[in-house]
């Protein structure tokens, strides 16, 4: 399938969880099947004595059964039971191998996921025409001349190791039975060994060659992410729905803090601020500030609370760049406040 031009963007991670939650992750067989023939190889390779040594003893053993009136006497269903065990003991470590080999290089590639979606029926796969559209795709004619490029490596490999052996092979016939066998064990074992390190070259390749195309076809365009940005922060309305909640939200906090107040400068229409000081605090506090309508509110409260209001409007204009609410004045404000708590505390006094 040709890639669409208009997808160059990265994938997010929340599309790759949507392509993983559909079974969608990058694979490749080769890289499986290169690892299971190697841990093959190495198990053989350590039990290979043991296990040469288990077939020589149930042939032995069988050779017993071969002798007249042996068979009818250990009973054919011994006899089965015996080949099963055999079987058992030859192929149930190799089983167990592969077993874990494959949930290890499951996991590798693609992480613990449980997911039933990929195994949902899905009619359009037993539609005939998607499938021969699928047999006739671009992706299956890439498939197809891979595996004939792997055909034709591993053959070339095979060949490198056996064409100059043949003449040794063939002079065996001339030689005794055990100098033959390790003859042929060696070639087999050169044979085997090349084509498996082919093999994983191979799939080193097969698998860097898809987790390229997986990138690939998961990209996204520039108006997905957007989109996906949008519904993972919410839409701009309801954004400035929740801003103005809040807002309202912290304006009744402010106004009901206002009778707590010791003063409330102003400047004197556009700018209000409302301070708190008492011997529980090191230095005065912001507990209200507004701009205009909000300021406004501010000074209608403390007048129906009878909270002192004064007109300082170079301080009221300090005091809201430089203070937060909830937050005690700064330091370079100081003597100007205290003045102003001088002023309000005489007031209260000669009341």
């Amino acid at each position: 399938m040709a890639q669409d031009p208009a997808r160059t963007e990265t994938a997010t991670p929340r599309r790759r969880q949507k392509a993983r939650d559909e079974g969608s992750v990058p694979r490749s067989t080769d890289f499986d099947g290169a690892i299971m023939l190697w841990g093959n190889f190495f198990l053989f390779m350590s039990l290979g004595s043991a296990t040469v040594a288990l077939l020589a003893k149930q042939l032995a053993h069988f050779l017993q059964l071969a002798r007249p009136g042996a068979l009818a006497e250990a009973g054919r269903m011994t006899l089965v039971g015996d080949v099963l065990m055999i079987l058992g003991r030859l192929l149930l470590p190799f089983l167990l191998m592969n077993l874990a080999l494959a949930l290890a290089l499951g996991f590798a590639q693609r992480g613990f996921s449980f997911n039933t979606k990929p195994l949902k029926l899905k009619f359009d796969r037993l539609n005939p025409a998607q499938g021969f559209k699928r047999l006739f795709a671009v992706r299956s004619l890439v498939e197809l001349l891979k595996s004939l490029a792997k055909f034709a490596i591993l053959a070339w490999v095979a060949y490198r190791v056996l064409e100059p052996r043949i003449p040794v092979l063939l002079s065996t016939l001339k030689l005794p039975l055990g100098q033959s066998l390790d003859l042929f064990q060696s070639a087999v074992f050169a044979l085997y060994r090349n084509v498996m390190l082919a093999m994983l070259v191979l799939a080193l390749a097969d698998f860097a060659w898809q987790r390229s195309s997986f990138e690939k076809n998961i990209r996204m365009t520039k108006q997905e992410v957007k989109d996906e940005a949008k519904d993972a922060d919410g839409s701009p309305e309801v954004k400035q729905r929740q801003k103005g909640i809040m807002l309202a939200s912290a304006r009744r906090r402010m106004l009901a803090a206002v009778p707590k107040a010791t003063v409330v400068v102003t400047n004197p229409t556009h700018v209000a601020i409302a301070l708190r000081y008492d011997e529980k605090t090191a230095a005065p506090v912001c507990v209200a500030k507004g701009l205009d309508h909000l300021a406004l509110k501010i000074r209608e409260r403390a007048r129906e609370t009878g909270v002192p209001i004064l007109e300082r409007p170079e301080l009221a204009r300090a005091l809201y760049r430089s203070v937060e609410l909830d937050q005690p004045i700064p330091n370079d404000l100081y003597q100007a406040v205290a003045q102003v708590l001088a002023f309000v505390y005489r007031l209260r006094g000669a009341a």
